[in-house]
């Protein structure tokens, strides 16, 4: 295996990346019933901003200069009060987001969910190969408010994740707008 010489993510992207991975892995085996949002929040300033969370993490005094700018946190923003629609399917992540006001300390935001067999489709230039077809897809949106996303798409299978910046476009644009400041 060669390295290339060049990354081929910024490290903006990187950090994002990063984190839709972290979550991915969070929910992981977990029932998606409803969608997850996760606000993104830049570590150092998480950390210079609540010095008791940094002090149980032991990243105080100049280990906290350390801290990578870039790195995200991810926060879970479900309480545990959420749940299905009242038919019992699965709740559309477009609405889920016409609705979600994220915290003052958010970078970015993610959104973890299930898409309906109904809600996706393949492109004529994919291969049935690369996804199966007629079964929910999980995925993990993330965005940065300066315009920068990355997703997730797992594939049902052992073979893990789809990973990129523009593979779920709708849920992307949703996303980005949620986290412009409004007029």
């Amino acid at each position: 295996m060669t390295t290339p010489e060049t990354d081929p993510l910024d490290a903006p992207t990187a950090a994002l990346a990063a984190a839709v991975l972290e979550i991915s892995r969070h929910v992981d085996g977990q029932p998606l019933t409803v969608p997850r949002l996760y606000a993104l929040a830049r570590s150092a300033e998480l950390m210079s901003a609540s010095p008791s969370l940094a002090a149980l993490l032991g990243v105080e005094g100049e280990g906290a200069e350390a801290l990578d700018e870039l790195h995200l946190t991810p926060i879970d923003l479900d309480d545990g009060s959420s749940a299905a629609d009242a038919t019992g399917d699965a709740v559309d992540p477009l609405a889920a987001l016409q609705v979600v006001q994220w915290p003052d300390l958010a970078a970015g935001a993610a959104i973890a969910c299930e898409l309906a067999p109904s809600a996706w489709s393949l492109r004529t230039e994919d291969t049935e190969a690369d996804l199966s077809t007629g079964r929910a897809l999980r995925v993990v949106v993330a965005a940065l408010a300066d315009g920068t996303t990355w997703s997730a798409v797992h594939r049902g299978d052992e073979n893990g994740y789809v990973l990129g910046a523009a593979l779920l476009p709708d849920i992307s644009a949703a996303l980005l707008q949620t986290l412009q400041p409004e007029a």
